[in-house]
């Protein structure tokens, strides 16, 4: 058998890519320099051992992007990121895929939280990182102490858990790291309870994070928090990217998908990170008076009295 080989049948619940807390492994002198230089450094062991799964291509080594990095670069250095980012644009790939993969491995007795708007999308994002974890050498990985649909746990203490974003979907539970898939697309009542229960759970730690990314869609909590972040009235790191910054997608890329979408407003939403200025005309109920605003301002008004994470 072959020196960092294993018994298929020792491995959780069968499966030959994740081997049992008890199995053991002797590192080579070369394995061992990678291990200590991947721990170190976020971008090697992306960049060197993460693979994924390409729609077209299959199996891939995935090479991050110049604007992924600087995503990555963002979490590193900030507790609170969001980021607007248009559609197709690998945003979440990177993150979980890439980052949270690299932060449960070399991080023992750390948490991370995977919310989306939806439940399905939730599981799905950490599909994509069980699938990059299988395909990783054997040296880099952990035993395994759970690997359910919704939750996984390294014998190093490491987790990562999947739920939709609700204001109790995690209540009571404690993370290192919260991610919010798709914020942008949580119902507006929801997302406002959510980060009300939420965010002063992470905020009373030193080093806990939040990381918001998703697709414009209108005026909502999502907006607010990232212009709010734009005009440095909140302290969290903004990134916008579109469509233009994923290499390989050109005028005649867009062409097409413009031609197919029919529809400007959604061409320049979904791809362009666009969020339309839209006017109301309101009525005072107490004084009678009628003020003609932008959405915006009349959504900022509306939360102006309810506390919102990063104030």
């Amino acid at each position: 058998m072959p020196k960092n080989a294993f018994d298929p049948d020792a491995g959780y619940n069968g499966n030959s890519n994740l081997p049992l807390p008890s199995s053991k492994i002797s590192l080579t002198e070369a394995e061992l320099k990678e291990y200590i230089k991947c721990k170190n450094d976020p971008f090697h062991f992306i960049n060197t051992y993460v693979k994924i799964v390409h729609v077209d291509h299959g199996i891939v080594p995935f090479q991050m992007w110049p604007f992924q990095e600087e995503i990555i670069k963002a979490f590193q250095e900030n507790r609170f990121v969001i980021c607007k980012l248009s559609r197709q644009s690998g945003k979440s790939t990177v993150v979980v895929c890439g980052y949270f993969l690299w932060y449960i491995l070399f991080h023992p007795d750390v948490s991370v939280g995977i919310l989306a708007n939806k439940e399905a999308t939730a599981i799905g994002l950490l599909d994509r990182l069980k699938q990059s974890y299988e395909l990783l050498p054997r040296f880099l990985k952990q035993g395994i102490l759970k690997w359910d649909q919704k939750l996984i746990k390294l014998a190093s203490g490491a987790r990562v858990r999947a739920e939709s974003t609700s204001a109790n979907a995690v209540r009571g539970d404690t993370f290192n790291i919260l991610f919010l898939d798709e914020f942008a697309f949580v119902p507006e009542n929801i997302a406002v309870d959510f980060m009300t229960s939420v965010f002063p759970a992470i905020s009373s730690g030193k080093t806990t994070k939040l990381f918001i990314v998703s697709t414009p869609n209108g005026y909502n909590l999502f907006w607010k928090i990232w212009n709010d972040a734009e005009e440095n009235r909140n302290t969290y790191k903004s990134i916008g990217f579109t469509w233009r910054d994923v290499p390989g997608r050109d005028e005649a890329w867009a062409d097409i998908i413009r031609k197919n979408l029919g529809s400007e407003q959604a061409w320049e939403q979904e791809f362009e990170s666009v969020v339309y200025d839209t006017t109301v005309t309101v009525r005072d109920m107490i004084t009678q008076e009628v003020e003609t605003l932008p959405i915006g301002v009349l959504y900022d008004r509306m939360l102006s009295e309810v506390p919102l994470a990063g104030y």
